[in-house]
């Protein structure tokens, strides 16, 4: 009989140590929110992911749940949940996390998510003001503690303009987008959401950062130290399901279909070909920590600093850790897939290999 326990006992064991290495659910925070505030988002192969539900299908033979959270409050909302562990991931954009590891929260980027993301600066469509420099003296909305933020101070500082030299005003995306169209403001700083205004005949665009890879977003899956410390297993599956999603949307004869999937956000098909027409897809949502991407977040952190938005310097080479991008490159053989950019966003080398 006590040979029969112990038995038993040792065949247990396994099952028991697997269900211990497994969280009951994986939280992932999503930077924004769909139009209307709906929990959908557009762009980049995160959006693709969770829109197709890769990660729920990846982990559900587990009975491990896939909780994704949007939050109308972007960047800093997130940073919030995340400092008070309620977030195990996070996909967000550049100044938010800058803000955040700079204030001593443990996390650490996992992949690149987006780059090139461009901002756009819109006028009412009966507005007098034609140029950037137009605006000065004038209320200028701009979501504040986003990349937009960061961006925007970029293009200032690259014409020798200065933040003083506007009357900024901190708002949301949508609330900036009604704003705009009530005209108790004269121009908002946002992203492609001003491209249906547009369509509509009720906004101008006197600039965008398409054409300026160095003055444009960044976006990243990063994810807190805690849980990568406890399921490292669990987040080389994450990465290893989000690039084989990244791989099928980087093929350039799934575009049609990644926009469809994309205009579920509530921006439609226009917002997205403005945005993404001018990139091959898997230029704008490589997930690789190259020499541009590492660059261009060293440039921000730069400019968090002298924004004063950004407590201290930190080693950005140690943050972004390629770990698990590298791994699921060589097990998924999608080396090759994504060309490496040099630290002015141009191909570092002509690609052989076709994507997946």
């Amino acid at each position: 009989m006590r040979k029969l326990v112990i038995g038993v006992l040792m065949f247990l064991a396994p099952a028991a140590v697997r269900a211990a290495d497994l969280p009951k659910e994986i939280r992932i925070g999503v930077a924004g929110v769909g139009t209307g505030n709906r929990p959908v988002v557009g762009g980049a192969y995160v959006a693709t992911a969770a829109n197709n539900g890769d990660l729920e299908n990846e982990f559900k033979k587990d009975g491990v749940a896939v909780k994704y959270v949007y939050f109308a409050g972007a960047g800093p909302a997130v940073n919030e949940a995340l400092a008070n562990g309620q977030l195990d991931f996070a996909y967000q954009g550049d100044l938010p996390a800058l803000v955040a590891k700079a204030g001593g929260l443990p996390t650490k980027l996992i992949l690149a998510a987006g780059r090139f993301s461009a901002i756009y600066i819109g006028v009412p469509v009966d507005s007098p003001y034609r140029t950037l420099e137009d605006l000065k003296g004038k209320r200028v909305a701009v979501f504040k503690g986003t990349n937009l933020q960061l961006a925007f101070y970029n293009v200032l500082t690259s014409r020798g303009l200065k933040d003083s030299d506007f009357k900024t005003i901190n708002m949301s995306t949508y609330d900036g987008n009604a704003a705009l169209l009530s005209k108790d403001i004269d121009a908002q700083v946002s992203g492609n959401d001003l491209v249906p205004l547009v369509d509509r005949g009720v906004v101008r665009i006197i600039y965008d950062t398409q054409k300026e890879v160095k003055l444009t977003r960044l976006t990243h899956v990063l994810v807190t130290e805690d849980f990568e410390h406890k399921y490292p297993e669990i987040v080389q599956r994450l990465v290893n399901t989000l690039l084989k999603t990244a791989a099928w949307e980087s093929d350039e004869a799934n575009r049609g279909k990644v926009y469809q999937i994309w205009v579920k956000s509530g921006l439609g098909l226009s917002a997205w070909k403005r945005d993404y027409d001018a990139f091959k897809i898997r230029d704008r949502d490589s997930p690789l920590f190259d020499e541009y991407y590492r660059t261009h977040y060293k440039r921000l952190l730069k400019a968090g600093r002298e924004l004063k938005l950004v407590r201290k310097d930190f080693d950005i080479d140690r943050w972004l850790d390629p770990t698990y991008l590298n791994r699921g490159l060589k097990e998924l053989h999608l080396e090759g897939v994504w060309p490496e950019q040099d630290a002015e966003g141009k191909p570092k080398v002509q690609l052989t290999a076709k994507t997946h």
